[in-house]
């Protein structure tokens, strides 16, 4: 606070206040002609994340972009409110948690005045996990991160306020009255996007498992978790997560051939399923009348060498039929692979080559199950 002595004729000087520039009010008109520009660019479509068919910009993008038109030390978030509203463990030594978070994001003017602030909450889970003590991190940091991205959406397309229009990538706001010439109102309304609904999240779905007397043995051995949703999305109940869409393996169950359940897999992935349902489907499918099969000469589960060939040695497994089966193993690797952010086709056969020796192709089923697993892993350290 600056103190300012001013002369008076009857009382003598006179000790008053003036605010400094730090505690003057700011408006839209302080920022500066760049940051205005960038504001009203367009989302830079390699910035967008689609997930589950939902598109969306990732919590620590949106930290670069409040620093690149804000500057450093030009933006804060507080945190307002952060608290675990559920914790469960659905099964052994597995554990669910959910927080909510609440958070206040503040921007400034190059010189140091406050513009505006925006106050958003959100929930966060952390699914299926090993550590309680991870899960919790886990939460934590989805919920803080997409409360941040709610707030952080005021400031227009280049924080994803144009994703919110059915995924668009075109800018929404294009121009402001007050930083910008005013447009003709017949203009402009040719120009803006077509209004459509915001998208609701998909909920995280687990397909319930057949019971054990119903179950083909195949179907009974434990699957890893698929990797986790980053979408903006309140936590299902715990109820609500064990019933899959359409019910997928309930009808494969009671399909009568293995051509019905092929059916049931290439809806199910075209749905986006979990590919830990695809696998699973794939095994009711191999145990269905007129899937080829081939012969089983693996030593039994508890004797069975591991299938990673050594460094001098390459594997013994012999090449599999190119039945409905294998099939289906070889689609959920590449599932598999895509999620953890293998997208070229070369590079997934040249990965399978490098552990077993041999192509996708050329693969023994269990190859190809170990393999899916262990990028579904991948993919879940990688969100974590």
């Amino acid at each position: 606070m600056t103190v300012t002595t001013l002369p008076t004729p009857l009382t003598g000087p006179v000790a008053v206040a003036v605010p400094p520039a730090a505690e003057q009010t700011a408006g839209p008109r302080d920022l500066t002609p760049e940051q205005v520009k960038t504001l009203l660019a367009p989302i830079n479509p390699s910035r967008v994340q689609t997930l589950n068919r939902q598109s969306h910009v990732e919590a620590w993008d949106v930290r670069r972009w409040l620093t690149r038109v804000f500057g450093f030390g030009g933006w804060s978030v507080e945190t307002l409110e952060l608290a675990c509203v559920a914790q469960i463990e659905p099964s052994p030594g597995r554990w669910t948690v959910v927080y909510r978070a609440q958070v206040r994001l503040t921007v400034r003017t190059p010189d140091g005045r406050t513009l505006s602030s925006w106050e958003d909450g959100a929930s966060g889970d952390a699914p299926n996990q090993k550590a309680i003590g991870d899960a919790h991190d886990m939460a934590m940091k989805t919920a803080l991160s997409q409360a941040l991205k709610r707030c952080a959406v005021n400031l227009g397309d280049g924080f994803g306020l144009s994703l919110y229009n059915d995924g668009s990538r075109r800018s929404v706001v294009q121009w402001s009255a007050v930083h910008t010439a005013p447009k003709d109102p017949d203009q402009a309304a040719a120009e803006d996007e077509p209004v459509k609904p915001e998208p609701t999240p998909e909920q995280p779905v687990v397909e319930q498992a057949p019971a054990p007397a119903q179950a083909p043995a195949a179907a009974q051995q434990p699957r890893r978790a698929a990797p986790r949703a980053r979408t903006e999305q309140r936590p299902a109940a715990p109820q609500q997560e064990q019933a899959a869409p359409n019910g997928y393996v309930t009808k494969a169950n009671a399909a009568k051939t293995a051509a019905d359940v092929r059916v049931l897999y290439d809806a199910a992935k075209a749905e986006g399923v979990a590919p830990a349902v695809l696998a699973e489907l794939a095994e009711i499918g191999g145990t269905k009348p007129g899937a080829r099969r081939k012969k089983d000469t693996a030593a039994p589960a508890a004797a069975r060498p591991s299938t990673r060939p050594s460094p001098t040695t390459s594997t013994t497994s012999s090449p599999p039929q190119q039945d409905d089966e294998h099939v289906m193993a070889a689609a959920e690797v590449i599932d598999a692979a895509r999620g953890a952010g293998i997208t070229d086709r070369a590079e997934v056969d040249a990965l399978f080559a490098s552990r077993f020796g041999c192509a996708l192709t050329e693969a023994a089923l269990n190859q190809l199950r170990e393999m899916r697993d262990d990028l579904i892993d991948a993919a879940e350290e990688t969100a974590a």
